[in-house]
C-alpha cells in the first residue's frame, strides 16, 4: 500500500513538472515568434500590463523595446503571462 502511494505521489509530481515545462515551451515559443515577425504583444507583470515587442530571450530575461518605455528587461520569473496575436505552435488557424 505505501508503495503504491509513493508511486502514485512520484507520477504526480512527474505530471505536474511535464505540464509546466509545456507551459514554458509555449510562453518560449510565443516569445520568439514575437521576436521573429516583430509582432507586438502585451506583457503582464505583477498586475501591470505593458506593450512591447521581444528583442531576445534566453533562460532568464526577456529584452523588449517599445515606443513609449524604450528598452525592457523583465525577469521570466516575475512575468505572469502574455497576450497579443501570435502564432501558437501545434494550433491551426481556422478558414474564415
Amino acid at each position: 500500500m505505501r508503495t503504491n502511494l509513493r508511486t502514485l505521489a512520484v507520477l504526480l509530481g512527474l505530471a505536474a513538472a511535464g505540464s509546466a515545462l509545456a507551459a514554458s515551451d509555449t510562453l518560449h515559443a510565443v516569445l520568439e515568434d514575437s521576436k521573429a515577425s516583430g509582432k507586438g504583444l502585451n506583457f503582464y507583470v505583477n498586475g501591470q500590463a505593458i506593450p512591447g515587442v521581444v528583442v531576445s530571450v534566453d533562460d532568464r530575461y526577456l529584452v523588449a523595446r517599445s515606443q513609449g518605455q524604450g528598452t525592457i528587461v523583465i525577469r521570466l520569473d516575475r512575468l505572469d503571462g502574455v497576450a497579443g496575436f501570435v502564432t501558437l505552435p501545434g494550433v491551426e488557424k481556422k478558414a474564415p
